[in-house]
């Protein structure tokens, strides 16, 4: 009997063993459960760092090279130059240019692009008061343009004839208007070169020839809007040189003649010398 009460107390306890082993096998397989959870979230996150990476290479290897389409690489440069002149960043502005310029300029297929692109430098010395640079853009620009002659000729000798004029080099403000009345007579162009031709000897202190090229303007292209604007010229030098009678005479002329396109200047100034007369 007691041989038989053992046997069953040893059948009890391997019973007891293998319910605990089963029992921390199964809690082994549990406790895997949330460390293969991590383990895929893990590869997931890493999958997902790297297809962002991928992206931004892609990206900026796009951005950079468009793939070796030189075309779309101009348009983007042209497209973020302008935009940064709206805003005046011209650092930004000449890089993007002078970006286009140097890569591409000797190759035939972008010579328009370039060319854009050098007008655009020009343009931006300019606007920021960068004369002498934009002297020496525009004079290149117009050495490229000379033997055509045409309206883009003509334009930017205006406008390298207006840099001389802003650094009051008068002698080659005059060279380059007159050039353009004689090459352009009868024409806009040549009606823009007489106003710049007034306004260099304004700069130069030479009112009585200024005063002449500004009524030749009055004189010859009438109710146009470059007649107000000499006639404005006009009353100004009046009024610096303390005629304020004579001055007020001009202003209220262009009030009168010019409804349409009179400056507000010249409303003011007839307001303002008109009680100052009367005073």
């Amino acid at each position: 009997m007691p041989s038989g009460n053992k046997k069953n107390t040893n059948k009890k306890s391997t019973k007891k063993k293998n319910i605990k082993k089963k029992t921390q096998e199964k809690a082994v397989v549990t406790d895997s459960k949330p460390a293969v959870k991590k383990g895929r979230a893990g590869l997931i996150a890493l999958v997902l760092i790297a297809a962002v990476i991928l992206a931004g290479v892609f990206m900026s290897v796009d951005y950079y090279t468009a793939w070796g389409n030189d075309e779309k690489l101009i348009n983007r440069a042209m497209d973020a130059a302008e935009k940064n002149a709206i805003y005046k960043k011209y650092p930004e502005v000449l890089r993007k240019y002078n970006y286009i310029v140097g890569r591409w300029e000797n190759d035939e297929n972008y010579k328009e692009y370039v060319r854009q692109a050098k007008l655009g430098i020009a343009k931006a010395y300019k606007d920021s008061q960068q004369y002498i640079p934009a002297i020496e853009a525009y004079r290149a620009l117009t050495a490229e343009y000379s033997a055509e002659k045409g309206d883009m000729y003509a334009w930017l000798m205006l406008e390298l004839g207006e840099c001389y004029n802003s650094i009051l080099n008068t002698n080659d403000a005059l060279k380059t208007y007159t050039e353009i009345t004689q090459q352009f007579p009868d024409t806009d162009w040549s009606a823009e070169a007489i106003f710049g031709i007034a306004d260099a000897y304004r700069n130069n202190g030479d009112s009585g020839k200024a005063m002449y090229y500004y009524n030749k303007i009055v004189e010859k292209y009438k109710k146009g809007f470059l007649s107000a604007e000499a006639l404005t010229s006009i009353g100004k030098m009046y009024e610096s040189d303390g005629d304020d009678k004579k001055a007020l005479e001009i202003y209220s002329r262009v009030v009168k003649e010019y409804p349409e396109i009179v400056t507000e200047y010249a409303k003011m100034r007839q307001t303002v010398l008109n009680d100052r007369v009367k005073n």
